[in-house]
């Protein structure tokens, strides 16, 4: 016969062990208190984070002087600017290329701040595509182009043609663009030139879309060109001027297939190509990314698109880190081989990234070495 005294003791025990068991519920990760059902989770919300541990490599200041072929000229006070610099000479910027895309007293009031720092800034100009449809109109635009030239641009960008044209119906095949790129292989300044946009954006919206946090916010909306259209438009301008040096924004944003880009290195030996803003994008397929980039090492040159530390915190997506940051960023993906990270706050997509790891003597030319010889072409 059990003692009742044994009965009372088992009894603590057991509820003992329950109390535990309650206490150990609630302090696990996935306990109901912590738990958010896939249900009733927002997917702008989900923002992974990696559990994997493997090296982590902190890069303060790149490898090699950097020259940014790609970045805007956000930065519009002095104060603002001599900030700019400073963070440059923090991270290894030895100089960034200002596109502009402006002419007339736009350009001149750009190009007079910009130029307080000659050896740091290289300021582009913009082509006057206003009135393109007029009677005289590309001997005006070539007029403008040249005299911003004197007073010191060093090259036209950044155009953009996403499948609307540079401007509505004006796309840079077109024979009326012939004056102008012909001009600026005279002048032997590159054009830095945005066709397309990332395929994502020109993908159905659904589900499928595995860059749809990203894709949304810039979707192409009802683009009189797709994106392999555009490709094509771009050979076609390629073919037009062969003399004329031209600088694919973005790898072309064909980064879900490089083959693409690839020919049109291999066909034209004018065309390079900055890597700038689409370093989520490759560095999730690293080793076909590397060996690209070991193939086409004298054809690419570094770029950021500086300018995402403006964006709204609050936006439908990324972009919310401090401009040192995403330069690091930058040379962790070229420079390490770190492997399943994630940067979407300020990149957007939710893909983990991987380093490509890259030689120095490559990293060297994509740094500086390509950017240096065109400009000197």
């Amino acid at each position: 016969m059990i003692k009742s005294n044994t009965i009372a003791t088992i009894c603590l025990a057991l509820l003992s062990m329950v109390g535990c068991q309650n206490n150990r519920d609630s302090d696990a990760p996935n306990s109901k208190a912590n738990t958010i059902s896939p249900e009733n989770l927002l997917l702008k919300e989900w923002m992974p984070k990696s559990i994997y541990k493997v090296p982590i490599t902190n890069i303060e200041k790149a490898k090699f002087p950097v020259i940014d072929m790609h970045a805007h000229d956000y930065t519009t006070t002095a104060e603002d600017i001599a900030e700019r610099v400073q963070i440059m000479d923090e991270v290894g910027i030895q100089k960034s290329v200002i596109f502009t895309n402006s002419t007339g007293a736009k350009f001149d009031s750009l190009y007079t701040m910009y130029s307080k720092y000659p050896e740091r800034f290289e300021v582009y100009c913009g082509f006057d595509l206003s009135g393109y449809q007029e009677k005289g109109w590309s001997d005006k635009a070539v007029k403008e182009l040249r005299r911003c030239v004197k007073k010191g641009a060093v090259g036209v960008g950044e155009l953009h043609d996403k499948g609307g044209g540079l401007v509505q119906g004006l796309h840079p095949d077109d024979p009326l663009m012939d004056a102008l790129f012909e001009a600026c292989s005279e002048l032997n300044i590159p054009v830095n030139l945005h066709v397309s946009d990332p395929k994502w954006m020109y993908e159905t919206m659904d589900s499928t879309n595995d860059g749809l946090m990203r894709s949304w916010t810039w979707r192409v909306k009802n683009p009189e060109f797709d994106h392999m259209k555009l490709m094509s438009t771009f050979a076609n301008t390629l073919k037009r001027h062969p003399n004329t040096k031209f600088v694919a924004a973005h790898l072309a944003n064909c980064t879900f297939d490089l083959s693409i880009l690839g020919r049109l290195l291999d066909d034209f030996p004018n065309l390079y190509a900055d890597i700038s803003a689409r370093f989520s994008e490759y560095s999730t397929i690293p080793r076909n990314t590397a060996a690209f980039f070991e193939k086409y090492q004298d054809r690419i040159v570094y770029g950021t698109d500086y300018g995402w530390e403006v964006w709204d915190k609050n936006g439908d997506y990324g972009n919310n880190t401090k401009l040192d940051s995403m330069f690091r960023m930058t040379f962790r993906v070229l420079e390490t081989q770190d492997e399943h990270f994630y940067l979407t706050d300020l990149l957007g997509y939710k893909w983990p990234l991987y380093g490509l790891g890259l030689t120095d003597s490559v990293l060297e030319k994509i740094y500086r070495g390509n950017a240096i010889r065109i400009s000197k072409q």
